[in-house]
């Protein structure tokens, strides 16, 4: 690392380093920066303090618009800046940071509601547990949380408790298998129990084709859009998920999935265990065999697969309730808000859409009280008409 990397270090790196999120390569990237210069020191002990003061903060009642004063005294308004988000309104301290970049969390956004109710503008509410259950005797049933319960053809139990779907299997009946298929919509979610006891959580916009119990020597599901897999272990029969021209082996071991198929690439993540991904090439298949924290990338374009080492959580805390953004653009973000928030983005430049965010955003707050504060952090405005968006520079 020369001394001008040194000088500019990627904030999200101390980040990293100070709540124990990185990995051996950034940790020694890390302490390289440290020993640099003493001043490097310095900057981190006094990020720890502000980090501190926001964990002790027991403000019920956050004064957001002081934490944005401050947040712009510190670093300015600047065009083209990156962006990043770490903690703010729910202590309303912000973190000020000497590197001209600072890290806040979208973590509870209330107050605003208030204001927005008072002008009289229409919230646009977070996805909530809704999908449509297609059986095999071509009956169609649209889930909520409500309970409901039902049999297959094939004698299987389904129920619906709580929105989660659990199959529960009669051995006695049909020797083959019969399929359901679960759609979830945009602005959806839905969590799944197969009949081996496999746990699946789908996230908006998927489709997810499955047996109501496993027969043979293989257990195949078919999957389009994005799923979170905790697979139960069966050493004799393995678990395959197929997806486009791209299949991910398992015994038992959990993984997200994410394959929609108006995205270029399809991202397998490992969180335990190990899986095998293999898809057909030009010339022959490909094949990766994935151990935890690493990330396969198939492109459908070039039909090749990269394999990285990545922070899980960036791609599996969807199905707990948070988006973790990592140096995401506006764009790639505008993406995730729209299947979730069931509204589409209309950008009026390029410019706009180069804004990075870093940070976690819970999903359930209303759309209004994430782009209140993006507007509060960035140069950009949005403007609301129906479910359409339109994003702009500010005047």
């Amino acid at each position: 690392m020369d001394k001008e990397e040194n000088k500019n270090i990627d904030w999200s790196l101390i980040s990293k380093n100070l709540f124990g999120e990185a990995n051996e390569v950034e940790k020694r990237e890390f302490q390289e920066w440290l020993q640099a210069d003493p001043k490097h020191k310095e900057y981190v002990e006094q990020s720890k303090v502000f980090y501190a003061q926001a964990e002790k903060a027991e403000i019920l009642h956050p004064d957001t618009d002081k934490a944005i004063v401050l947040f712009k005294e510190r670093v300015g308004r600047k065009k083209n800046k990156t962006i990043s988000l770490r903690v703010l309104l729910r202590y309303a301290a912000v973190i000020l940071l000497p590197l001209c970049l600072a890290v806040f969390t979208v973590w509870q956004i209330s107050d605003v509601e208030e204001h927005l109710f008072a002008s009289g503008i229409e919230i646009i509410a977070p996805g909530v547990s809704k999908a449509e259950l297609l059986m095999a005797n071509g009956q169609v049933l649209i889930l909520e949380q409500r309970d409901t319960l039902v049999k297959e053809r094939d004698g299987t139990q389904i129920e619906n408790l709580a929105g989660i779907l659990k199959y529960k299997s009669n051995h006695k009946f049909f020797e083959k298998e019969t399929y359901n298929t679960l759609k979830i919509p945009r602005g959806g979610e839905y969590q799944l129990e197969l009949a081996d006891g496999t746990k699946v959580w789908l996230n908006s916009a998927t489709s997810f084709k499955y047996p109501t119990k496993f027969i043979g020597d293989k257990r195949i599901v078919y999957l389009s859009g994005e799923a979170y897999f905790d697979v139960t272990h069966d050493k004799e029969i393995p678990f395959i998920v197929k997806v486009d021209d791209m299949n991910v082996k398992v015994l038992g071991t959990e993984f997200n999935v994410k394959a929609y198929s108006e995205e270029g690439t399809i991202q397998t993540t490992l969180v335990n265990g190990k899986v095998e991904v293999f898809a057909k090439g030009f010339d022959n298949s490909v094949k990766s065999i994935l151990t935890p924290s690493y990330q396969a990338i198939y492109s459908k374009k070039d039909k090749t697969i990269d394999v990285n080492l990545v922070r899980t959580n960036i791609y599996t805390d969807w199905k707990d309730g948070l988006f973790v953004l990592d140096n995401i653009s506006l764009e790639e973000l505008s993406v995730i808000l729209s299947r979730w928030y069931e509204v589409s983005f209309f950008f009026t430049n390029e410019k706009v859409k180069q804004n990075r965010f870093t940070g976690k955003m819970k999903k359930y707050e209303n759309l209004q009280d994430i782009f209140e504060l993006l507007e509060q952090l960035s140069d950009v405005e949005f403007k609301i008409n129906d479910n359409a968006i339109v994003v702009q520079e500010k005047d």
